[in-house]
């Protein structure tokens, strides 16, 4: 299911960004992660965690790539059948001496963005 962020969705993630970061102003990269217990030509690397593991906290995938700009992330994604996604986002610094603080990741469920969680500060956002 093809899925374009809203622009509140976009606001609370980059607030969560921010703040888990401590800066008032981040790059923000979307990752892709790999499955390590299943085959890569049957689960390829995804920017959605969601088709790669029902495991909560994704400790059998790994990053595959964190390249992946803020766009690649706005412009859509693709959310599992029944609405669910996980997306893990690196946080840098910005500046000459940019450097990564923190990430953070979105969870969405029926469609909607439902939590975000920090590194070491869970549920930064939940939905009510």
């Amino acid at each position: 299911m093809k899925y374009k962020p809203t622009a509140e969705d976009k606001r609370i993630i980059r607030k969560c960004a921010e703040k888990d970061a401590g800066k008032n102003r981040v790059e923000i990269c979307a990752s892709t992660r790999v499955s390590l217990v299943r085959d890569i030509k049957e689960c390829p690397p995804n920017m959605n965690v969601a088709f790669l593991t029902d495991d909560g906290d994704f400790g059998d995938t790994d990053l595959w790539d964190n390249s992946y700009a803020w766009s690649d992330f706005t412009k859509g994604v693709e959310l599992t059948d029944d609405g669910r996604g996980v997306f893990d986002f690196w946080v840098y610094s910005v500046g000459h001496w940019a450097q990564l603080e923190t990430n953070v990741t979105a969870y969405y469920k029926d469609g909607k963005l439902v939590r975000v969680d920090g590194t070491g500060n869970p549920n930064m956002w939940e939905a009510k």
